[in-house]
């Protein structure tokens, strides 16, 4: 299930529903709060399934992709592309490469939190920066 485009066609929105429709339902409930959360705080992100994940990018570039929400068994894992530069003074982010950080999300309240919320939203105006 992979597709990339560049913008937010109906067609990315089908691949989108259809991937979450597939989860199991407490996967599928963190999957869609922290998606929700995401859309808010990247308002005009173009969102695309790749790698049976959902991931969100820059519309004006192809290749500023900013984080990306990627179920698994029994967590829901949302990185970032870009995390090892993001503030993070509650340590909520994981990874010790150069570049990417993500959070094992495990329920609804944690996909909604604030620090969640402030986090993709750096990384949004992080990534409009960049260009």
């Amino acid at each position: 299930m992979d597709s990339v485009s560049s913008s937010n066609t109906s067609e990315n929105q089908n691949v989108v529903k259809k991937l979450i429709e597939g989860l199991p339902n407490e996967i599928r409930e963190i999957a869609e709060t922290i998606r929700a959360v995401a859309m808010v705080n990247m308002p005009r992100a173009n969102e695309f399934v790749y790698h049976n994940a959902i991931n969100y990018k820059l519309p004006e570039s192809p290749g500023t992709w900013i984080c990306y929400i990627a179920p698994q068994k029994k967590y829901v894992r949302f990185g970032f592309f870009f995390g090892a530069n993001l503030f993070d003074p509650k340590k909520l982010l994981e990874g010790t490469g150069q570049r990417m950080r993500h959070i094992k999300v495990k329920s609804s309240e944690e996909a909604s939190t604030d620090d969640l919320a402030e986090l993709i939203r750096q990384a949004w105006t992080d990534a409009a920066k960049s260009l």
